[in-house]
């Protein structure tokens, strides 16, 4: 072949994808499309970063077909200081804490507890969970989160794989295969690509969120995805090759990846639905409603007739409860595997999470499931520490941050501390109060009150406020105020009262959330301090000087709380500070001769 065919033959090849190329930037330039990066600039403070509300919209062509859900704001700055460690939480609903949002959810547990047990270490930790998304998102986000320098990752996640966005028994995207999907993630920015999506998938009211409908009720496509089947697998294996690719990417950059096992509510969720209709002898229906009420007799017919329906292991489980919880939990999983509306995530996802993480350096297994069994009766989960199919309560997020926190001290992520010992005294700092209590319930209703708990809406109920703190959380459910002025209001309160415990919670939460406010970094401590939980009070005391170093005030109020801790030479230290700051103070030489005192008597 001469130069000259080879030239026109490079030029032929080329001419359809410089036509693509020109029509891309024609589509860039006059402002079609959307980019939606994970992170956005926090307009307030130049250097500051926040979570985006709208970073779920980068996967639909509109913005009507997106659900209504957003990652919880948080502010970090985009350049990682060099003292900070910091942990990012990727997963779905409960990794982000529904109902409670950040301040109850694992991210958050996790936060508070590394203040009290590390107070003179900077731990961050950002979450980017949000509800109704899988293992597709958390793929996609990989590198942006590697561009803010994770020092590891906690992974909560699974549930969603079937039912989530692009699951694959979804409402919500999906482009008919695992390939197709990923294929998508990697050129969703193009803007052809955003115009192909608006072209054969337009706008159809019917699959949004904005119908009035939860995203649970708006997001099942296909209803019944039994045991086995085909896309019973194909929801397994989009998990499986995700979370090897998410594990990659980590594992190049060598961080290390904690890895939690699932749970949901095994005991007290009867499954959503079985692959048929169940019928007794006489013909009648059996149902949900009267699942718990049938005789001995009657669960064992059911069961030679049906011995794989959902309803009937659960039924049998129910009758065994008391008699052998070991049994009863067996024939509970089985009829959480065989539940074929599958909002709750299947057996084998946890066991692809323990066989990954058992084949990786850098992945370590937390066991989620397990720390909330040993806590639950019979060691069955249940409504004990579950709010409904699950979604955990409080206590049980609580105890996901536990068991992340145990074996990060374990693999010598975190430097060895008195987990266990200091438990309860942690539950006594969480950041929920009544108020936040009150309005997750109202979450739950709406939650409950629609499909797949109940085959058409309820309304909802009416539960008027018993106290005055549960009242502030009416006052969000109305609209009338938002958290941060809940959070204000529940201050001023706390005062009134001479609660410096909940003061100083309130506090705490409030300066996490705005964590370049060196003013309520110090009202945090000095509330600690007036608390006497001086390793809380400590903590917020070392932000409070890291972000205005020369206060008088804040370095008095350090050298008392530690003083109280008995690390008298770093109290003399910063009263040494005071003194080359104001060599006249009045007090602070009073201070020292006192804490030298007790230094003398140690």
């Amino acid at each position: 072949m001469t130069a000259k065919k080879l030239s026109f033959y490079i030029i032929a090849c080329a001419i359809p994808f410089l036509i693509l190329g020109m029509v891309e930037w024609l589509l860039r330039v006059s402002g079609f499309g959307q980019i939606h990066p994970l992170f956005i600039p926090f307009e307030a403070k130049p250097g500051w970063v926040q979570t985006n509300p709208d970073v779920v919209k980068r996967y639909f062509a509109t913005p009507e077909l997106a659900p209504q859900v957003a990652p919880d704001t948080q502010l970090f700055t985009l350049e990682k200081p060099t003292e900070t460690t910091r942990i990012v939480v990727m997963g779905g609903s409960s990794a982000a804490g529904f109902p409670y949002g950040r301040f109850g959810s694992p991210a958050g547990f996790m936060q508070q507890r590394l203040h009290g047990l590390y107070p003179e270490r900077h731990i961050e930790v950002i979450s980017v969970a949000l509800s109704s998304v899988n293992s597709y998102t958390l793929r996609d986000f990989v590198p942006e989160i590697q561009a803010i320098e994770p020092d590891a990752i906690y992974i909560y996640a699974g549930h969603n794989e079937y039912l989530g966005i692009m699951g694959v028994g979804s409402n919500y995207v999906g482009y008919g295969s695992h390939a197709l999907n990923v294929a998508f993630l990697a050129l969703k920015e193009w803007r052809l690509v955003q115009l192909l999506q608006r072209v054969l998938y337009p706008t159809d009211s019917a699959n949004t969120a904005s119908n009035g409908r939860t995203v649970m009720a708006s997001i099942a496509k296909t209803a019944n995805i039994p045991l086995e089947s085909e896309i019973y697998h194909a929801g397994l294996a989009q998990f499986a090759d995700n979370m090897q690719a998410i594990l990659d990417a980590f594992e190049q950059a060598n961080t290390p990846v904690y890895l939690s096992t699932i749970a949901s509510n095994l005991a007290d969720q009867i499954p959503f639905a079985g692959p048929y209709e169940l019928t007794l002898d006489d013909g009648s229906k059996v149902n949900k409603a009267t699942l718990t009420r049938l005789s001995a007799e009657q669960i064992n017919r059911l069961a030679k007739a049906h011995p794989h329906h959902p309803f009937v292991k659960y039924a049998q489980a129910h009758a065994w409860r008391t008699k052998d919880p070991q049994r009863a939990l067996a024939l509970y999983t089985q009829a959480r595997d065989l539940d074929v509306l599958r909002f709750r995530a299947p057996s084998a996802i946890n066991a692809i999470i323990s066989d990954i993480s058992a084949s990786r350096p850098f992945v370590y297994r937390v066991d989620g499931e397990a720390m909330l069994a040993q806590y639950s009766p019979d060691e069955i989960i249940g409504q004990s520490l579950m709010l409904e199919h699950l979604h955990p309560n409080d206590r049980g997020y609580f105890l996901l941050a536990e068991a992340a926190l145990a074996t990060m001290i374990e693999t010598a992520f975190l430097p060895p501390a008195p987990l266990p010992e200091t438990r309860e005294q942690a539950w006594e700092h969480a950041w929920i109060s009544p108020a936040d209590h009150y309005f997750a319930r109202h979450k739950i209703h709406v939650l409950t009150a629609d499909y797949p708990f109940v085959d058409e809406p309820l309304t909802l109920p009416t539960v008027a406020p018993n106290n005055a703190l549960e009242a502030l959380g009416a006052q969000r459910i109305s609209g009338k105020q938002d958290w941060l002025s809940q959070q204000r209001a529940l201050v001023n309160f706390a005062q009134q009262q001479n609660d410096p415990l909940l003061a100083a919670n309130t506090l705490a939460s409030l300066f996490t959330a705005l964590p370049f406010d060196a003013k309520i970094a110090w009202q945090t401590a000095n509330a600690y301090r007036l608390a006497k939980s001086y390793d809380y009070a400590h903590y917020f005391i070392e932000r409070a000087i890291k972000l205005n170093p020369n206060h008088i005030q804040t370095l008095l109020t350090k050298a008392e709380i530690l003083f109280h801790k008995r690390r008298f030479t770093a109290a003399l230290d910063a009263l040494d500070k005071v003194l080359q700051l104001e060599p006249q103070h009045p007090q602070a030489p009073h201070y020292q001769r006192l804490i030298r005192q007790a230094q003398q008597e140690q």
